[in-house]
């Protein structure tokens, strides 16, 4: 169990002048016109007496409990275009211990596209992925376009996940998991239950990966991958190009993280040289 710590008033500052930077585009035309400026587009804070009215599950260990949702108006616009989600959970960035939450689609070329990321106490119990999912939403809605409509999410077969993903989108949809999960998942029964007989083994695949998670075989949605390998990738870069392999305080995290948005951003700017051209066909070339 992660332990909850102070939220001094140092961050709290540095989240509510990132949230104030959003507020007043309508005043400042600078900000307004910079689709690149990260900006928080949702925050929560939980002090120690207080209670989330739209949470029946929070933690009752006491301290300081939050989420925050960091993007920019170019990767938002980016939801436009996505038809499938990845999001997942990376640790070992804060001291803390906090989890980041990244949320992103992959194009044609299977090439990872960020939206934006989040920061939360916890990801387990406090429903911090629909957080993250609604955050996507109120973004849409904030830059004037349609809410996103996925048709697929792609994950490691974490049940909060998917609770939240449903409690946020309400249509059927695709759940993808890499196959390689269910295979390992598959072989630690089998050398756990040495015992089982075959009958056994059938009803915990049939329950296990007919049933509840039927989205690991090959195929199952057009032009969605199968795996989160460009998440996972993108991860890795923040831990190496992003913090440099070092844990940083809550505080200075906010920081980096704000400026990680803005170089992905950037990265996805059409009018800069060398941008990361969101892929809607294949370039792969079928020449000899």
């Amino acid at each position: 169990m992660i332990e909850f710590y102070c939220i001094d008033e140092y961050v709290k500052k540095s989240i509510e002048k990132l949230f104030s930077d959003e507020q007043c585009c309508g005043n400042n035309q600078d900000i307004l016109l910079d689709e690149n400026k990260s900006f928080v587009v949702l925050y929560k804070i939980l002090y120690n007496d207080e209670e989330y009215k739209d949470d029946e599950d929070v933690e009752d260990n006491g301290g300081n409990k939050f989420r925050i949702f960091i993007s920019s108006i170019h990767l938002l616009n980016i939801v436009s275009m996505s038809q499938h989600i990845h999001v997942d959970a990376t640790y070992q960035v804060i001291w803390q211990g906090f989890p980041v939450l990244v949320i992103g689609t992959t194009d044609l070329n299977k090439a990872f596209h960020p939206f934006g990321l989040a920061i939360c106490s916890n990801e387990k119990k406090t429903k911090y992925f629909e957080f993250i999912f609604k955050s996507v939403q109120i973004g849409m809605q904030k830059i004037n376009k349609a809410l996103l409509q996925p048709t697929a999410l792609i994950l490691d077969a974490v049940d909060s996940i998917k609770n939240d993903f449903k409690n946020v989108f309400n249509d059927s949809y695709n759940q993808i998991m890499y196959w390689a999960h269910m295979k390992r998942k598959v072989e630690n029964c089998i050398r756990q239950q040495k015992n089982q007989t075959i009958l056994d083994f059938l009803n915990y695949f049939d329950s296990e990966w007919l049933k509840s998670n039927n989205g690991w075989y090959e195929g199952l949605q057009l032009y969605a991958p199968s795996t989160n390998n460009a998440l996972e990738a993108t991860n890795k870069t923040i831990k190496d190009d992003g913090i440099f392999r070092e844990r940083h305080v809550l505080s200075r995290f906010l920081t980096i993280s704000s400026n990680i948005i803005n170089n992905w951003s950037i990265e996805q700017d059409l009018s800069l040289v060398n941008a990361r051209i969101f892929a809607t066909g294949s370039t792969i070339s079928l020449e000899l």
